[in-house]
Parts: C-alpha cells; sequence; structure tokens
C-alpha cells in the first residue's frame, strides 16, 4: 500500500523538548511512525524518549517482515524489550526514566497501533470520521472510561497529566493494541498530548485534510503554539495514497 508522510516536533513554550518523532520505512517499504513523549518528572524524560525513537528506526530500516503477523510481533517484543532495558538502566544509575510511546506500523495494507501513555492516534475514514485508536494511560483518561468524567471535564482537570503507566517506569507493560486494514482510512496521525491538548479534533482533522502533508504538520503545531504552547508538540501524519501521487 502507497504512503507518503510527513512530521515534525516543536518544544512550544517549554525550555527543552523531550519529545521525539519519526517515520521511516523498510525496505519493503513498509512504514513505522513513532512518537514519544518523555515524563517530565524524570531527569532522564529527554533520554528515554530518543532512545527508543533512535533505537526502533534505526532497526526498522533494516527489516524485511514475511508477513503481517510477523511484523507485528516482532514490533510487540522490540517495544517490551526496551522497556526493559531502560528500567534496568534507570535502576543501575539511580535515575527516573519514562516516556510515552505511540507507534503504526503498516505492511502492506494492514496497520498495527501500539500505545502506552497518553501519546494518540487517530485514524481518518474514507467517511470522514475522526477515529481515536489508542488508549489513554491516564488518570483523566480513567475517569472518562468510568464515565466520571466528560472529555471536556478533562481538558481542565488539575490531575490530567498524571499517568497510570509509562515506558521504563516498571519492569512489565500492558501495551494497548490496535489493528485495522488501512483501506478504511485517508490518513493515520499520531500526535503527543501537546496537540490534542491545544486544538480540537475537528479543526486537526480539517487541517489535515485541506492542507498539503508538509505544510498540515507546521500549521498544526504552529497553531498549537499560538494558543498557548504550554507543552511541548509532535505530529507525525500518514497518507494512504491507494496508487495516486498526490501530497494533499
Amino acid at each position: 500500500m502507497p504512503l507518503v508522510y510527513s512530521y515534525n516536533s516543536n518544544k512550544g513554550r517549554k525550555i527543552k523538548n523531550e519529545d521525539a518523532v519519526s517515520v521511516v520505512k523498510n525496505k519493503r517499504g513498509d512504514a513505522l511512525a513513532i512518537v514519544c513523549d518523555g515524563v517530565g518528572s524524570h531527569s532522564n524524560a529527554a533520554y528515554s524518549s530518543n532512545y527508543i525513537v533512535s533505537i526502533l528506526e534505526k532497526e526498522w530500516q533494516e527489516m524485511s517482515f514475511a508477513n503481517f503477523k510477523n511484523m507485528k510481533n516482532w514490533l510487540h517484543n522490540e517495544i517490551e524489550k526496551l522497556n526493559e532495558e531502560l528500567f534496568n538502566k534507570s535502576k543501575v544509575s539511580k535515575r527516573k526514566m519514562g516516556t510515552t510511546i505511540v507507534v503504526a506500523a503498516t505492511f502492506n495494507d494492514e496497520i498495527v497501533v501500539y500505545n502506552i501513555g497518553d501519546s494518540r492516534a487517530y485514524g481518518i475514514t474514507t467517511d470522514n470520521e475522526m477515529k481515536f485508536v489508542t488508549v489513554d494511560d491516564s488518570f483523566v483518561g480513567a475517569l472518562i472510561n468510568a464515565g466520571a468524567i466528560t472529555e471536556d471535564e478533562a481538558k481542565n482537570h488539575p490531575e490530567k497529566h498524571v499517568l497510570t503507566q509509562a515506558l521504563a517506569t516498571r519492569k512489565k507493560i500492558d501495551l494497548h493494541t490496535f489493528v485495522d486494514n488501512l483501506d478504511n482510512y485517508d490518513y493515520f496521525l499520531i500526535c503527543s498530548d501537546g496537540l490534542t491538548n491545544m486544538l480540537e479534533e475537528e479543526e486537526i482533522k480539517d487541517i489535515i485534510r485541506n492542507e498539503e502533508l508538509s505544510i498540515a504538520v507546521n500549521k498544526l503545531i504552529n497553531l498549537s503554539v499560538e494558543r498557548g504552547g504550554v507543552d511541548n508538540i509532535s505530529v507525525a501524519i500518514l497518507k494512504n495514497l491507494r496508487g495516486g501521487n498526490s501530497d494533499k
């Protein structure tokens, strides 16, 4: 399945950028999109996010999978292995590490999305639905799922940044998994919460639909900064070409 992509990151109004983002293709042309958002309260937050992205993108470029299941299992195992590696490093160094992760990986006409933390992935469907395909591992995410608060109430909740799960903070993790056929989607967006805390889903979708990919990515980031940019902002967009060549 032919795909084009664009991605970028901005520190917003923070002093430093603890996000990391990349999109790469392997020898077969299958795509891997990654966003990691380092946990700001941890001393090695930026190291954690950048380390995971750099390792995964390097390994992905050298891989060539026999089938979708083979790719899906490999990626799941790599994330678990990186989690354990960083968790052990943090114990040895006595420096806390932690990061969210959201990855979207393709093989032919199938896609898998894995996530931990509150970085998100959305699929924009062929009938123009903005489909939220990840699980928020956050205190407010749990409250929303329990029906205790609404999405709007969550935006201003005092504990909205409290995570219930992140990479490198414990030895064993519970990866959330989403699998579907790429034919059902025109675009996939993966991003850190610096985007979704500043912009509404409908305006995000409209920008992606109506701009060329690179322009859409930078427009989303710049608009998030204009709205306050209280956190780092990372955005990656995959577009399903379906045999076409347009970058819009």
